[in-house]
């Protein structure tokens, strides 16, 4: 090895690029087949992000030493920056082909496989990382990450604690973890886990995402009343800090949804939480130029932005799609705002209807103004608190007039956001103290909802594997929405009918039906048994089990909305409740517009009743 190749080598390793190339290039020009030159000044051309060059470079070491494993795996980098994926498999393969043990090709191949959608290939090539070096932080996390993607949640947590323990000096581990326990409803795991990252590296972001942490299913009222007064405190004491967030929507990375499931009014804690948002973040509360200036549009239509991340075959998509295309032409221009994603019937249609489609970036300010330069005049948000870009973009004054529906049905809190649109069928007499917008009143539900279409031959209860002879009752709700008051119903419906059988949807994520079926063993013991789980159901087979259901139970406090129209389309009754807030309302709202009374009850002994009967 030459003086001048050493030199190289020591500026190239201490960042000084341009030197350590120059030396490089007059090696190369010296001795053309020097390969571990060409192999080093490749390396730092793609270090540098000139993929072009360095691929020449690599290729040529590679045909200098074809039978270096090395060369193979980093000329596949190359070629999978260059997104030439097939040939940078080819690399890894060869790479692996001449050195069995080589852990960076194994770790590259898994990306690509990721980046394919391969995951059955991209598992497999971690757990050889991780076999050959139990130590590698990155494989882990990568690995961690994939099985999160596919609900292997406990075996993400296993994934996430190794790679805690190979680099407790990174939060990200932690971060990670607390994120994976969140999801899984385990509030005070994830509490702990943030409290861990916290301890390594302080960000408020993360300060307030653990804050803002709540369960998914509570044990009892006192549970709630706990986590309630939990979360109160800790927001008032982080209000008396300086606080530095840059962009909510990665360091915060969460919205207040699961306080709507309290059954609590969320008015004062939602404006509480958005202060501690912009005290955060001023940015946030960004004007566009056409609001601060009241450009006026002179007669021409009115231009109206319809904003979601779930324009699609989803309850918010289903439920906003008939209002979008139903606008007349003549007197409103639609602006679609949404992400892009899968194609479905839903999608297609809201998108049809566009005279404008705008599909968000990732950079969340980017979001912000390009909405802000489309000069809308109206910009509804068909759900605030779902998804995180779209909540945090609500902060923004974006329009001049700026309102939100019933997607995710309870107030947000936000000062930009000016109405609330909700019905007066659904709405109780006091529902003005309950919002922090300007509640405006339709005389009907604000949707214009197609009717669902009834396949022919859906399943019957024997496809179910479900007696013939029972009496069955079916909760068709999310688990989230399983308020411990509905323990109470269920007790009363099986304890007043032999024969009687409960059916209920596991959870979006098993764990919260878990979580829901170990709190019946505690407060319902007698019956806990004769409550069965089916597993989440196709659209078809979803409308099969609600069409062979004697009697379908609404959820008191956040009762069905798409589910209740599926329902009534299939001629099936609901037993509902007039709960307290809209969110628990809607069913009844839907039976007071058909004239029905005698299926809504105003307690929850009268709900069993009206059940039984």
């Amino acid at each position: 090895m030459t003086d001048k190749f050493k030199q190289a080598q020591r500026l190239h390793t201490a960042g000084r690029f341009a030197e350590a190339q120059d030396l490089y290039v007059q090696i190369v020009n010296d001795n053309p087949h020097d390969a571990e030159a060409l192999y080093l000044l490749g390396t730092l051309l793609a270090q540098g992000g000139s993929f072009d060059k360095a691929e020449v470079f690599l290729r040529r070491a590679v045909e200098e030493n074809p039978r270096n494993s090395v060369y193979h795996c980093n000329l596949g980098v190359t070629l999978q920056n260059l997104s030439q994926l097939d040939r940078a498999k080819g690399c890894f393969q060869r790479a692996l082909k001449f050195d069995a043990e080589n852990v960076d090709a194994y770790y590259n191949l898994a990306k690509l496989y990721k980046q394919l959608d391969h995951i059955d290939g991209a598992l497999l090539n971690y757990e050889q990382v991780i076999s050959l070096d139990p130590t590698r932080f990155d494989a882990l996390i990568n690995m961690a990450n994939i099985l999160v993607d596919q609900g292997r949640l406990r075996d993400a947590i296993t994934c996430f604690q190794s790679a805690a323990e190979v680099n407790p000096s990174s939060d990200r581990a932690f971060i990670n973890l607390g994120n994976t326990y969140r999801r899984m409803g385990l509030a005070e795991k994830a509490v702990h886990a943030y409290d861990t990252a916290l301890g390594v590296r302080h960000h408020d972001g993360l300060r307030i995402k653990q804050a803002l942490t709540l369960p998914v299913v509570y044990q009892s009222l006192q549970h709630i009343d706990d986590c309630r007064t939990s979360l109160e405190t800790q927001v008032e004491e982080i209000l008396k800090n300086e606080l530095n967030v840059r962009d909510p929507s990665l360091e915060t990375s969460t919205t207040n949804f699961f306080l709507a499931y309290q059954n609590r009014n969320n008015r004062d804690v939602q404006k509480s939480i958005a202060q501690l948002h912009l005290l955060s973040c001023p940015a946030l509360s960004w004007t566009a130029h056409h609001c601060a200036e009241q450009i006026s549009r002179n007669g021409s239509k009115i231009r109206v932005g319809f904003l979601s991340t779930y324009f699609r075959r989803h309850s918010v998509g289903r439920m906003m799609v008939g209002l979008i295309t139903q606008l007349p032409k003549e007197e409103f221009e639609v602006v679609v705002i949404t992400t892009r994603g899968k194609s479905d019937p839903v999608s297609r249609a809201i998108e049809a209807a566009a005279d404008a489609l705008f599909y968000l970036p990732e950079s969340f300010f980017d979001a912000q103004r390009a909405i802000g330069v489309m000069e809308l005049d109206l910009l509804l948000f068909a759900d605030i608190g779902m998804d995180v870009r779209t909540y945090f973009l609500a902060f923004a004054r974006l329009a001049p007039v700026q309102c939100v529906t019933w997607g995710h049905p309870d107030t947000t809190g936000i000062p930009n956001m000016d109405y609330f649109l909700s019905s007066a069928l659904i709405e109780p007499e006091d529902s003005a103290e309950h919002y922090s917008e300007v509640l405006y009143q339709l005389p009907s539900p604000p949707t214009y909802y197609p009717r669902p279409e009834i396949p022919d031959g859906l399943k019957s209860r024997t496809d179910f594997g479900i007696s013939e002879t029972k009496t069955l009752y079916l909760c068709p709700q999310s688990a989230i929405k399983f308020h411990p008051d509905v323990d109470q119903l269920l007790a009363g419906v099986l304890r007043g009918d032999d024969d009687a059988v409960v059916y209920v949807v596991e959870g979006a994520v098993g764990h919260w039906t878990e979580q829901v079926r170990e709190r019946w063993r505690v407060t319902i013991p007698d019956v806990a048994a004769r409550i069965n789980v089916v597993p989440r159901q196709t659209s078809e087979d979803f409308l099969a089990l609600q069409s062979i259901a004697d009697v379908i139970l609404d959820t008191p406090h956040f009762s069905g909305g798409n589910t209740s129209y599926e329902a009534f389309a299939l001629a099936k009754p609901i037993v509902t409740l007039e709960s307290a807030f809209m969110r628990g309302r809607v069913t009844a709202g839907l039976y007071r517009l058909m004239g029905i009374t005698e299926l809504t009850a105003s307690s929850l002994e009268e709900y069993v009743a009206i059940a039984l009967r």
